[in-house]
């Protein structure tokens, strides 16, 4: 037991010291990548909606934030509905207002754990974009680096599905979101996502992690080697 903490001790580490130098190296770069794929979320989440609908959102509502937040932290309730109230707190909203019967279609709501966690991810994503960048530089397409590729691209993938959640989390229907819909899944589907939105959040920031990890072992396994190569 002991043993298997001080190898994950080291493997964190070792792994935020790779990951650390090279954003720090690369900040400009570290952070146009995060906005982009921060933006390339929001539109993906946009684009399944209007597919879903097929018509283009002509409603928009801003709620107050800040407002619900301190609503949340000074009213009497457990914790745990504190934290739920919290995560589910809605930021934004869209849809598509029919012109006579003014019901709206294809709503979605942004909550602010998708927000935060689409956040999260997409710095992960560029960090590892950097680190894996390293690697590729030094060891070329092989197929641990393909195998690492594809791991991030599962970890990056969860964070669309969390997101696609957010109007089912926050509204409380037992119905499927209309991104979950466009994306082929079923009503019992959006209805357990929207369940454990958090456990599948948390899914996708490990495999973020483990990707992270894996490109940080490439990159400096194979920047030890070539370091030694004009000694030999």
């Amino acid at each position: 037991m002991r043993n298997a903490l001080s190898s994950l001790g080291r493997a964190v580490r070792d792994t935020w010291l790779v990951a650390s130098r090279e954003v720090a190296s690369r900040w400009s770069l570290f952070l146009l990548l995060t906005l982009t794929v921060y933006l390339g979320y929001g539109a993906l989440i946009f684009s399944l909606t209007v597919l879903g609908t097929a018509k283009l959102p002509n409603y928009f509502k801003w709620f107050d934030m800040w407002e619900g937040i301190a609503d949340v932290l000074t009213l009497p309730m457990p914790l745990w509905a504190r934290y739920d109230l919290l995560s589910h707190q809605p930021l934004f909203e869209f849809a598509y207002r029919h012109p006579v019967l003014h019901t709206l279609e294809g709503q979605y709501t942004m909550t602010l754990h998708a927000a935060l966690n689409l956040l999260l991810m997409s710095a992960l994503i560029a960090a590892y974009c950097l680190v894996m960048g390293r690697a590729l530089r030094l060891r070329g397409v092989t197929g641990k680096t393909i195998g690492s590729a594809g791991l991030g691209g599962g970890g990056g993938s969860a964070g669309v599905l969390t997101a696609g959640v957010a109007s089912v989390a926050c509204c409380g229907g037992s119905g499927v979101s209309v991104v979950l819909a466009a994306l082929g899944a079923g009503s019992q589907v959006g209805a357990f996502l929207a369940e454990h939105d958090e456990a599948f959040a948390g899914l996708g920031i490990i495999l973020m992690l483990l990707s992270l990890w894996f490109a940080s072992r490439l990159s400096s396994a194979d920047g030890c080697a070539t370091e030694r190569r004009p000694g030999d």
